[in-house]
């Protein structure tokens, strides 16, 4: 009987509409992330789109969405025969309870199995299209898609099956299931934010129960040739946690059993007083009082549905479920995501509504979706749908109540999610709420929002002929504004609800960026009602429910006030989307990611040829500028000194402008003639006769950089009200062509037919040492002049030579007594300033009064930095050292000269209370005085390992300053972390990984790896020796134009400091891929009769050298390298460790393979092993350190 109950089953589901529909749309999903190039799920980089780890990540991915599916496919087996009435009859035959149980789930989940074979055909099919780039596919595979859906997806999906089948049976309701989907959704999420920092992901891989985390966490290190060639193997986190969550799967379905009631309930005995109600209810007698249509009868029908309509939400006990749901995941998502790389973070009100807007759409989202199928289809589905009808209830009384109400308890659970808000902000201890924030850039717009999602809903209900389409239709609408955007349809005229980004700042809080917003917000309300006309239009009355009939008479619905209405709103509609248009499309240019990425194409083609083109240098630059923040507008004046400095005639000078900067006025002191092209706002001056050597000429220029109105998207956040932030590339003529800016991903550059890569020179063109990598930005004098409002401070780089106020406006003028790199900052804002005089030099923070926490946490920074970097590299240049705090529209740091502009985001509200964070700002900001050396010194050349002379020893510094301020022993997690973040970016190399000496701008390689090498090569040759080549450097390069150094210049200084022992490890370091194997296999102490320990470890060593795409190669240790060895009292990198916990640390010798060390200490030991601080390139560092088993 099991078997035919379960075929039965099968049979039923497989002929649903449903099992096909889930089925095509997840087909779609996945075969549109193998035929878009825009839409990437584990590829990207050199990984194929059908690589192992790809097919991999979109099963399981995937497996998390299925959660729907799966659900509605197990539920129905439960709820299906009591909704139909059949449950009874069919629960009063021989059938067994267990049979029919579980052959009803068997079948069921054989159907989801093959409704999810769907996915892995979806990357199959689309791997075999003609127009997919080849270059971007590898082989197919049977195996690694058998291993995707057999050992990845399947225990997923009968673990979902498995648990909400059990929920089912318990609460005999479909609601009650997608409530359990909701729960374990934002539980899902709360744990991987809880269990998302690198040092829990051990954790995580058992914890996730859908093994995402597991999968991630085998395959984090993998290179693109790992990626592209093999499947992790079961083993470690990817088994157990099989293990483990098949186990909670059994269990739930075991727990089926016992809860499912077989036989059939009783009615329920009505109490006493309903009767005794009825009884004596007596109808009153009389004629009945005379109905009345007018405003006030409207008014009262109205308030009184939309009450009724709301209670039905409020009352519900699956309303109180979602919205502690919500808050939870609230909590969640703001309790465990207050950290940056690290530190902690204060949880400003601005944080916490960035936040919330990314946690608590999902429950938004559901309970719109859910409670629209509901009340709109309610009085059908409990058939009292004619009586309901029959009464003299206008229909607009159907459709406003229901979405008032869905709009309604949409803001009860937005309120309920700014509490969340305010609680974590006081758990942290932090009593700024700012409640004004909280109503004007939370509650009130996304109010707005919400309705309009709740009229969305009911309207596409009411044209539905069943609820489960209605839902359908809303999930065909999010996943079209999840991807139409990435395939070039992205504007929002066209996309339901859409409006340009609002970003928030404290600094400069919503700017104009609300106004914008609101103009769309108004346009598409406008559409909201256009569509609630509709419904009413189309509400299904009586027994026709077919679309067609309702079509019909709609224009008959549309004759008396409800066309009214809607004719307002068309008119409103078209009138603000026309203005809009203007906005988006006549004052500003519309562009797509695709018009951009074509715009750069047709600028390489075009220009390219001309970047090595010698160009006259700029010796004097004089800026005055002209900004108005409010409007906003800059005017900029300026000048430049040319010279002929190269020792050949000069024919052309090359000019290219900011794509949306305005050039006035662009004059050359020689006669030339001029060549423009508007569309890349490039010009080529050809001389008349060319610039000979030593000749000089004059370049006069007026350029605006505005905004006018409003941009579909891209609106400037560089000129703010408050806290403007822009440089001499975005508002000034830069002379000669420069490659930085062009296409980079080869696939795009092969769709637009160019060469398949853009890389700067090899290391040994030595005629690429003519340029620097920063734009080949000449040393200049400057002499700038700002001015803005009266209440604002401007700064730029130099030295204030006056500041005068008048008529409002407030112009300050700064000039340089020294050459500087072309490469300078222009601020605004109305600062708060700390000023110190160190040792000659003054340190000033500009701040935003609003925080104030780090400020003598950045002078201290500046102040070990200035001594360290004098006593060891060189005098520091400039006689200020400025950090200026910008708004959070962007993440980063940046060094100009004596002029470092920082995040608010990142450091200003960094908690630096709590002793187990990573000190960010002291890191960050003796990182950016760093480059006052390192980029404002020494700059290097154009060519592979220019940035090493930059980055690379900027984070040298940083780690010196850091190591300085908490000591060697307390650097272990910043390393760890470091590490951590190089290996895993190794997997999604566009190009090629490249050793060290010849990095090509990769971020991982020059600040991680390069902080890293540097940290260790100083352990192993001493800091002094480090130090001085270093000083070799700026002493041959410093404050020099060409030739500019090379990365081999650096190599060759540390090479005549190191002794002979060591220029093989300088070798491995920067000239090859070199990693690391190390791991302590066991740790055992033993006590001694005298008190002290003797500890012995385990420990196996390997060395491999890899090629560009990760391939590796065997290589021996070289005879007496050293590692560290040691013994601790406590965990290496926890909270509290320090140099009192060292009971043991020595550089020992190791040899290939394992061996066994034997070390006495003075302490009982608690952990000990090799490398415990990081310091080499390990690719596991977490077996290095482990804890140590103390016998007798």
């Amino acid at each position: 009987m099991f078997g035919k109950i379960a075929a039965f089953e099968l049979r039923y589901q497989v002929r649903q509409p449903i099992f096909w529909i889930t089925g095509l749309i997840f087909f779609l999903l996945v075969f549109g992330s193998v035929v878009i190039d825009q839409i990437q799920i584990g590829s990207g980089g050199n990984i194929h789109k059908n690589a192992p780890v790809a097919i991999g990540t979109t099963t399981l991915i995937m497996t998390l969405f299925f959660m729907f599916a799966s659900t509605a496919f197990v539920a129905n087996v439960i709820v299906r025969d009591d909704e139909t009435g059949y449950g009874p009859i069919v629960r009063s035959t021989r059938i067994r309870k267990f049979d029919y149980l579980y052959g009803r789930f068997a079948g069921a989940f054989v159907a989801i199995a093959l409704a999810f074979l769907f996915v892995p055909l979806g990357v199959f099919v689309g791997s075999l299209m003609p127009w997919v780039d080849p270059e971007t596919l590898g082989p197919n595979r049977l195996s690694d898609y058998a291993f995707a859906y057999v050992y990845l997806a399947l225990p997923g999906l009968f673990l979902v099956s498995a648990l909400f089948f059990a929920l089912t049976t318990v609460t005999r309701s479909m609601m009650g299931a997608y409530i359990g989907v909701a729960g374990f959704l934002i539980a899902y999420f709360v744990l991987m934010g809880a269990l998302r920092d690198p040092s829990r992901i051990e954790l995580a891989a058992l914890a996730e129960p859908l093994g995402l985390a597991a999968f991630q966490a085998a395959t984090r290190y993998f290179t693109a040739a790992d990626a592209n060639t093999t499947m992790p193997a079961v083993a470690g986190g990817l088994l157990w946690n099989r293990v483990i969550w098949l186990s909670v799967a059994l269990a739930a379905l075991a727990a089926a059993y016992p809860l499912f009631r077989f036989e059939t309930k009783g009615a329920r005995t009505r109490r006493k007083a309903e009767t005794k109600a009825e009884e004596a209810y007596v109808p009153p007698a009389g004629p009945l009082p005379a109905p009345s249509f007018g405003a006030a009868a409207a008014r009262a029908q109205l308030v009184k549905r939309t009450r009724f309509e709301m209670a039905q939400v409020f009352k519900s006990p699956a309303y109180v479920v979602l919205l502690l749901l919500g808050l939870f995941n609230s909590i969640g998502a703001l309790a465990f995501g207050a950290e940056l790389r690290g530190s902690a973070l204060y949880p400003v009100t601005r944080w916490v509504i960035d936040v919330l807007n990314g946690s608590f759409s999902l429950i938004v989202i559901i309970i719109a979706i859910y409670y629209a199928g509901e009340l709109v289809w309610r009085e059908r589905e409990r058939r009292t749908h004619e009586i309901v009808d029959s009464t003299a209830v206008p229909d607009w009384a159907f459709v406003v109540p229901k979405t008032l109400a869905i709009a309604l308890v949409l803001l009860s659970t937005l309120l309920v999610s700014a509490a969340a808000g305010v609680i974590v902000q006081t758990f942290h201890g932090y009593t700024d709420y700012q409640f004004g924030k909280y109503l004007a850039w939370y509650v009130v717009p996304y109010a707005v929002d919400w309705t309009l999602l709740a009229a969305l809903a009911v309207f596409l209900q009411a044209i539905s002929p069943h609820k489960f389409v209605g839902w359908g239709l809303m999930l065909v609408y999010l996943i079209a504004t999840l991807t139409l955007s990435q395939v070039g349809f992205d504007h929002n005229l066209y996309l339901y609800g859409g409006y340009p980004p609002v970003p928030l700042s404290d600094m400069n809080g919503q700017g104009d960026y609300w106004k914008f917003a609101a103009w769309f917000r108004a346009y598409w309300s406008a559409f909201a009602v256009i569509l609630l006309v509709l419904a009413y239009g189309l509400w299904r009355r009586g027994t026709e429910t077919r679309l067609a009939p309702r079509l019909k008479r709609l224009p008959r619905r549309l004759a008396g006030p409800a066309g009214l209405v809607g004719g307002v709103a068309l008119v409103a509609f078209v009138a603000l989307g026309g203005y809009i248009f203007v906005n988006t499309n006549v004052w500003n240019d519309y562009r797509t990611a695709i018009d951009d990425e074509r715009w750069q194409a047709d600028y390489e083609k075009r220009f390219l040829r001309y970047e090595t083109l010698v160009q006259p240098s700029i010796t004097d630059v004089v800026l005055a500028l002209d900004l108005d923040p409010h409007a906003p507008r800059l005017v900029t004046e300026g000048r430049y000194q040319l010279v002929n400095d190269s020792g050949a005639p000069i024919r052309q000078l090359h000019l290219r402008l900011d794509r949306d900067t305005e050039a006035e006025k662009i004059v050359l002191s020689r006669p030339a003639k001029l060549e423009t092209h508007p569309r890349f706002n490039y010009r080529i001056f050809t001389f008349e006769t060319p610039l000979q050597p030593g000749e000089q000429a004059t370049l006069s220029f007026t350029t605006v950089m505005q905004q006018k109105g409003f941009r579909n998207r891209g609106n400037t956040t560089r000129l703010v009200d408050n806290g403007t932030f822009v440089n001499n590339f975005e508002f000034a003529p830069v002379v000669g062509m420069d490659k930085n800016d062009l296409l980079r991903d080869r696939a795009k550059r092969r769709k637009y037919r160019l060469p398949a890569e853009i890389r700067p020179p090899k290391l040994e063109d030595m005629t690429a040492t003519g340029r620097n990598y920063l734009a080949n930005a000449d040393w200049v004098n400057a002499d700038i002049t700002i001015t803005t409002v009266a209440g604002q401070t401007p700064i730029a780089p130099g030295y204030l030579v006056s500041d005068v106020t008048r008529d409002g406006r407030r112009t300050v003028r700064y000039r340089t007594d020294a050459p500087v790199l072309n490469f300078f900052s222009v601020q605004s804002a109305d600062y708060a300033i700390r000023k110190v005089d160190y040792k000659g030099v003054e340190l000033a923070i500009y701040y935003d009064a609003q925080h104030p926490w780090n400020v003598d946490r950045m002078i201290d920074a500046l102040k070990l930095g200035l001594d360290y970097f004098q006593a060891n590299f060189s005098p520091y240049q400039f006689r200020q050292a400025r950090i200026l705090e910008f708004p959070a529209y962007a993440s980063f740091a940046q060094a100009f000269a004596n002029t470092m502009p920082y995040s608010e985001s990142i450091g200003f509200v960094t908690d630096n209370t709590k002793p187990d964070k990573i000190d960010f700002v002291t890191y960050v900001t003796a990182h950016e005085l760093g480059h006052q050396w390192w980029a404002h010194q020494v700059i290097g050349a154009d060519m592979q390992g220019g940035t090493v002379l930059s980055e690379t020893l900027a984070q040298y510094s940083a780690l010196m300053v850091m190591e300085k301020t908490y000591g060697q022993d307390a650097i272990r997690r910043f390393l760890k972390r470091e590490l951590d973040t190089y290996l895993r970016s190794r997997g999604g190399e566009a190009i090629e990984e490249l050793p060290l000496i010849r990095v090509e701008n990769q971020p991982y390689i020059h600040y991680q790896k390069g902080g890293i090498v540097m940290y260790l090569l100083r352990d192993r040759l001493g800091e002094e020796k480090v130090n001085a080549a270093l000083r070799r450097v700026l002493a041959q390069y410093a404050f020099k134009g060409a030739p500019y150094p090379r990365s081999q210049d650096l190599v060759d200084a540390l090479r005549a400091e190191a002794g002979p022992e060591h220029q093989q490890l300088i070798t491995d370091l920067f000239e090859k891929i070199t990693l690391y194997d190390l791991k302590t296999k066991t740790a055992t102490a033993r006590k001694r009769p005298d008190g002290r320990y003797d500890v012995t470890l385990t420990i196996e060593a390997r060395k491999m050298y890899a090629d560009g795409q990760g391939k590796e190669t065997p290589a021996p240790l070289r005879p007496g390298e050293l590692f560290d060895v040691g013994v601790f009292t406590a965990e290496p990198g926890k909270p509290g460790f320090g140099k009192d916990d060292v009971a043991y640390f020595r550089l020992t010798p190791l040899r290939d393979g394992a061996q066994t060390i034997t070390v006495t200490v003075d302490k009982p030991p608690r952990f000990a092993g090799v490398d415990p601080y990081n310091k080499q390139i390990d690719r596991n560092s977490d077996d290095n350190a482990i804890k140590v088993s103390v016998e007798g």
